[in-house]
């Protein structure tokens, strides 16, 4: 959309409290006059000021002309300072638009007024619960310009800072986004902090596990895979399969992956720095993301690499991520092959990949979310923008999805490319994701994300806006949090990414990852830090990263608040009930559990069993009991036992560990608690995720689902998720998808 240049505004030297609104103004609203392709209509909020420091926003001499100049001005109760938000981002004054002008996204590129014009990303803004207002089309932020709030300036574009008093708005008449509280106890010290963030898992016979990595750069430097066991994350031990050795190869081992990452797919693309440098070896590579295969217990794994040093003569070197499999329970290793990797080149000197002033260092430091709801691995990654000279470093942030009855292979992946999962995993085309807000797209449009023709070094594109500026969801981790029926996520902000200083721990949420909406939903101030390893942990089990409660942990390792490794216990509310998500089931009401494979479950005797699915006997309903943190117990109608599995050891979290009725408490409480977990249809490539009315329950000491197989003296067992029905040999719980899609009736 082409724009004129705003005209020369007047310094106003007077106050306008009491001015008639303009002749010519009035006709204007009268005939609706306006260019461009109106925008839809939305419901209208009430119209009020927008201050800061004091000062409102101001259209300027009450201007209504495209380009008209917007100021702050001294507050006096005029028209041109009563603004308007609409549900779409748009916020109006006189039936027009506040517009970034020319839809630039650089440093100090000026908001104007403008007609508003239907699918115009730059007239979306947000007011955020910091007090900030922000553009979903750049990522950045409104800022009064020229770093002092006065009289006449002007307002643009600046890296989003919510300590900045140049950005520090109210807006009570603002559409107030979902509320929350939230809050956080004392830092504890983790005393094991690694290159990693913790990647929690369970073994098929129930056997608690988490993995970490590191792999240092000079000759005599460590670089292991290390596993720890135990009965949960406070009470876990160096497994000995950290110093498990290859026996076919006594160079390939745990605890030393030179070889290992060298002779990887990755490895053996990579080249050696030229010397003297500090980089040994052409290829570092640590595993970050364990996954057990249901089928057959083999566990998987997502590897960072970092290859190719110094490939500019600079300090740093590519990136990409491999998958590898361990057929062994983690005894040895063969990384398969590539997962995802660079859009660009990854070849040292490369000046035809590359010709001007920087580069780009690929796909790393990957996070691993398993969302059977959907039935997708996502690996949430960052890559950033180098100087070749050295410094100068833009970190953006990435997704890629995989179905997980897929395995991680190379062809699964597909990468969120310009609001599709169309690109693919190995070389595709990937989108910059920022924040949505509600209001905006959540990536930068491919015209305006990274190209290596482009001239200038890192920051100079930032400023000028031909680069997007550090995402403020780099490198994020997520979990599922069943108390707010959200996806959360914690980055690593961009003024910590920008500044490496500490800053609060932000966190943001998500209805559906198909489509990659985020929403900030408030920080906590007493946990400031700039971390890159972060993960979550269920505060109740200590055993998953995956679901978790109203309150749980929150992990860091390395530039943390207080310690090298920490952890404090976060707790989100929303200040609403009403912003709870509603369950299948209410507390008055009694309920049929049936499968999809025609079974309902029952309590016969002091054992459970499982009978057609249309009955309406006492024993065939069950009433559910929330415990007010996202979990609920279930209980028989008839004789009020509860549904649990052995929570003293392995041997409840093993797959097909029957599930017991039993006293409520004669267990312990996580065993008897579990989470709804709403199955949804995601498109194959685009739009958003569709319910299919069927639910599974998810144990919480196992992490696994109750599964009615009709098999067998246990009839109801706990088995891992599944969306496919398993093939070859018998799977422990049963392998069939149907028998753990469950829907609740009367």
């Amino acid at each position: 959309m082409q724009r004129r240049p705003h005209r020369q505004h007047r310094l106003a030297k007077w106050s306008r409290a009491g001015l008639a609104l303009p002749i010519t103004l009035a006709a204007a609203l009268t005939t609706g006059a306006a260019s461009g392709a109106p925008a839809a209509q939305a419901p209208k909020a009430a119209a009020g000021t927008v201050t800061i420091g004091g000062k409102c926003l101001d259209d300027a001499d009450f201007g209504t002309g495209n380009g008209n100049v917007i100021q702050v001005f001294t507050c006096n109760g005029a028209s041109a300072q009563k603004w308007t938000w609409e549900s779409d981002g748009r916020v109006t004054v006189y039936g027009k638009c506040l517009d970034v002008t020319g839809g630039s996204n650089a440093d100090g590129a000026l908001v104007q007024l403008y007609s508003c014009t239907s699918g115009a990303r730059q007239q979306k803004f947000k007011f955020l619960p910091d007090g900030t207002i922000y553009s979903a089309k750049s990522g950045k932020c409104l800022a009064v310009q020229g770093g002092s709030v006065v009289n006449n300036a002007r307002i643009g574009l600046a890296p989003c800072d919510p300590a900045q008093p140049t950005q520090k708005w109210n807006a009570p008449t603002a559409p107030a986004p979902t509320a929350y509280n939230l809050s956080a106890g004392a830092a504890v010290e983790y005393q094991r902090p690694d290159d990693t963030p913790a990647s929690v898992y369970t073994d098929k016979n129930g056997k608690f596990y988490y993995g970490q990595a590191h792999a240092l750069y000079a000759a005599n430097d460590p670089r292991k895979w290390s596993f720890y066991s135990g009965k949960n994350f406070d009470e876990s031990a160096l497994d000995p399969i950290s110093s498990a050795v290859n026996p076919a190869n006594p160079l390939d081992r745990n605890d030393d992956t030179t070889w290992r990452c060298n002779n990887s797919p990755t490895g053996k693309e990579s080249t050696p720095t030229p010397k003297p440098s500090g980089y040994s070896q052409p290829n570092y590579c640590d595993i970050s993301g364990i996954w057990v295969d249901p089928d057959s217990g083999d566990w998987y794994g997502l590897v960072h690499n970092e290859f190719t040093p110094r490939p500019f003569g600079d300090g740093m070197h590519y990136d990409g991520i491999d998958y590898a499999v361990s057929k062994d329970q983690g005894k040895t290793w063969n990384i398969k092959d590539h997962a995802i990797t660079s859009p660009f080149s990854t070849k040292r000197d490369d000046t035809a990949g590359f010709p001007n002033e920087t580069y780009h260092y690929g796909d790393g430091d990957q996070r691993l979310f398993v969302d059977n709801a959907s039935g997708y691995f996502y690996a949430f990654y960052a890559s950033r923008v180098l100087n070749k000279s050295g410094g100068g470093a833009v970190w953006l942030q990435h997704v890629a999805r995989a179905p997980i009855s897929q395995k991680m292979a190379k062809s699964s992946w597909k990468k969120w490319f310009n609001g599709a999962w169309q690109s693919p995993g190995t070389g595709g085309q990937e989108s910059n994701i920022i924040p949505s807000e509600g209001v905006g797209t959540g990536y930068t449009a491919p015209d305006e994300d990274y190209k290596p023709t482009t001239k200038g070094k890192a920051r100079d594109q930032v400023k000028a806006g031909t680069l997007p500026d550090h995402s403020q969801l780099a490198v994020m981790n997520v979990a599922w949090n069943a108390y707010l029926g959200k996806y959360i996520g914690t980055p690593q902000n961009n003024i910590a990414q920008a500044t490496d200083t500490k800053t609060p721990l932000r966190f943001y949420a998500t209805d559906d990852l198909a489509t990659q909406k985020w929403t900030d939903i408030g920080a906590v101030d007493s946990l400031p830090n700039a971390s890159w390893y972060r993960w979550f942990l269920d505060s109740k089990s200590l055993t998953s990263s995956t679901v978790l409660g109203k309150t749980f942990r929150s992990y860091c390792s390395f530039y943390c608040s207080k310690y090298d490794g920490e952890y404090a216990d976060v707790t989100i509310a929303p200040k609403s009930a009403a912003d709870l998500p509603q369950a299948p089931v209410n507390a008055t009401g009694s309920y049929r559990i049936a499968a999809g494979n025609g079974l309902s479950l029952a309590q016969r005797g002091g054992g459970l069993a499982t009978t057609p699915a249309n009955g309406a006997a006492a024993s065939q309903k069950w009433r559910f009991t929330s415990t007010g943190d996202g979990f609920w117990t279930i209980a028989n109608a008839a004789t009020g036992q509860v549904l649990g599995v052995d929570g003293s050891g392995d041997a409840g979290r093993a797959w097909g560990a029957a599930v017991r009725v039993g006293t409520k408490g004669a267990t312990p409480e996580v065993a008897q608690q579990w989470s709804f977990q709403k199955v949804v249809q995601a498109g194959p490539v685009s739009g958003p995720s569709v319910a299919t009315g069927e639910y599974r329950l998810v144990n919480r000491y196992s992490g696994l689902t109750l599964s009615l197989n009709g098999k067998g003296k246990d009839t109801a067992v706990t088995a891992p998720q599944r969306g496919w029905n398993a093939t070859g040999e018998a799977v422990a719980g049963g392998g069939s998808a149907s028998a753990q899609l469950l829907t609740f009736g009367r």
